[in-house]
């Protein structure tokens, strides 16, 4: 369909808490995840929340394969979740670097639950429940956080692992 321009850290509607699909019969639907899943590849994203191209949306995507950007990343299949909550999350966190389209070229380190319990619909409606671990669980949590209107630096815990990508040491090596 098309690639979307992503919104940056700093726009009121990242702000947003998205609002429940409830038909999901509507071209509007089809169009607006078909456009999701462009603009996530065109920026090698590995996901993207309706709210970061401006639809206030209950819509994720994700998916790694091969990413640039998360180069050690497991691969993950297209997976379009519609209306996600998470149910359970385990006591076993990690503390991970991650990044966002929406705040190009930055990283920090954000503590994530290790495995999720998550509900979703599919595009056609039908409810199901399904567990996450790993890089799986913290990409479907930082993209709910999107759902909700939280960027990953309102969960740093300390500003000393956060920083531009050519500046921290961890990714500078990537970078050459």
């Amino acid at each position: 369909m098309a690639v979307i321009t992503v919104l940056k850290m700093g726009d009121p509607r990242l702000q947003l808490q998205a609002e429940k699909i409830s038909d999901f019969e509507s071209d509007s639907l089809r169009d607006n995840i078909a456009d999701m899943i462009d603009t996530m590849r065109q920026y090698h994203g590995v996901g993207l929340a309706a709210p970061q191209i401006g639809i206030a949306k209950q819509i994720i995507i994700l998916e790694v394969d091969n990413n640039p950007r998360y180069p050690d990343a497991d691969t993950i299949e297209l997976e379009i979740l519609i209306n996600p909550k998470i149910i359970q999350f385990s006591q076993q966190k990690d503390l991970a670097w991650e990044g966002c389209l929406s705040l190009p070229g930055m990283r920090g380190k954000v503590e994530r639950s290790r495995e999720i319990t998550y509900q979703a619909n599919t595009e056609t409606g039908q409810s199901y429940t399904a567990t996450a671990q790993g890089f799986h669980a913290r990409v479907i949590q930082h993209e709910i956080d999107h759902l909700n209107g939280i960027l990953y630096p309102q969960r740093l815990t300390t500003l000393n692992e956060f920083g531009f990508e050519d500046s921290l040491p961890e990714f500078q090596q990537a970078l050459i």
